[in-house]
């Protein structure tokens, strides 16, 4: 990632890609510089996000499995079904429970019912963490967010979904996304 962000933050202005478009016939400058402009951002968030949580002693997947784990009441989660609403392998999830069971912030638990499922679930520590860090985290998030106003937030969120759900079709009815280059 370090290498994604590294290029990005050497995107060149948009009338760079203007100028492509006058010597590439079907080029649209608008598509190319939104889309890499919302990588560059992305990319930068995530490095920021996990920068911040690991000062707090923890990091952005850690974090986010935690939340998971806390906000499912009454639910044991698996870690298959960790895998799945985290949108990561099963072998991922399977080393970040790892951890947090080495650090004592979750407990897996063999299924009372079906001795084949381990459910996880956190511990009083883990909810100390995630009480602790919560407060820092979510003024930071106000903080970078706050650069928009509410119905530009309300915009980008809709448009964010938009480009999400085009991204969740089926694969058959995107173009292919590696064109085949003539020789």
């Amino acid at each position: 990632m370090a290498d994604t962000i590294s290029f990005l933050r050497g995107l060149p202005r948009y009338e760079v890609f203007l100028e492509e478009a006058k010597a590439s016939p079907g080029f649209d400058p608008t598509i190319i510089y939104s889309y890499l402009q919302l990588l560059r951002v992305g990319d930068e968030l995530l490095e920021l996000d996990d920068s911040i949580l690991t000062s707090h002693g923890t990091g952005h997947s850690r974090f986010t499995l935690l939340m998971m784990l806390l906000h499912a009441p009454g639910q044991k989660l698996t870690p298959a079904q960790l895998a799945a609403k985290s949108g990561r392998t099963r072998a991922t999830i399977s080393g970040l429970l790892d951890g947090l069971e080495r650090d004592g912030l979750i407990r897996r638990e063999t299924d009372s019912v079906d001795r084949r499922i381990i459910r996880v679930q956190p511990t009083s520590t883990a909810r100390e963490l995630v009480e602790r860090v919560k407060p820092a985290y979510c003024d930071w998030i106000s903080s970078v967010m706050s650069a928009l106003a509410e119905e530009e937030r309300r915009e980008l969120v809709n448009l964010l979904e938009k480009l999400h759900e085009r991204l969740t079709l089926d694969p058959a009815t995107l173009s292919d996304p590696i064109p085949t280059l003539p020789s």
